[in-house]
């Protein structure tokens, strides 16, 4: 027991230092529902942990309205719940799943997601862990123009 509270205290203090070094963090339950938000997740969104802990991770915290944490379109939101259902139902962790949403504050956020299967002591899925890597302001300028730069060769051919 001692051991399992040592544990649960650093478990604790990673997931809630306001330390700069710690990714924005969520989590899930086997059922979909956020277990936790931590501060980074907070400061990236501009949503309270309060306002997306025991709702539904896909819906209700990350949506395709206005309410909440928005996603760039209604296709992030289908990507994102296709990688975590593949994820919480066993499948391979999920490495760098780039999507974009928007904070709070109307600003655009592009992430590269990192999602892991939790599980208990029996090896049963138990949810799903997952870690942001938000791209420097120079790589965030460097994706756009390669979009921009997508954008304007798909529609050259287009007019072919």
């Amino acid at each position: 027991i001692e051991k399992y509270s040592r544990v649960q205290g650093d478990y604790a203090r990673i997931m809630w230092s306001p330390s700069t070094l710690i990714p924005p963090i969520f989590m899930t339950t086997e059922n979909g529902l956020c277990s936790e938000w931590n501060d980074a997740m907070q400061k990236l969104s501009g949503i309270k942990r309060e306002e997306a802990v025991n709702k539904m991770l896909l819906g209700e915290v990350f949506t395709s309205n206005d309410s909440c944490c928005r996603l760039q379109d209604h296709d992030t939101l289908i990507k994102l719940r296709i990688a975590l259902n593949a994820v919480s139902s066993g499948q391979d962790n999920i490495e760098k799943l780039l999507f974009g949403f928007y904070h709070r504050d109307g600003s655009f956020i592009e992430a590269l997601l990192s999602a892991n299967k939790r599980t208990d002591i029996e090896g049963k899925v138990t949810g799903v862990l997952c870690f942001l890597q938000v791209p420097s302001p120079e790589l965030q300028y460097a994706l756009q123009v390669q979009r921009i730069s997508e954008q304007a060769v798909a529609c050259a051919v287009n007019k072919m």
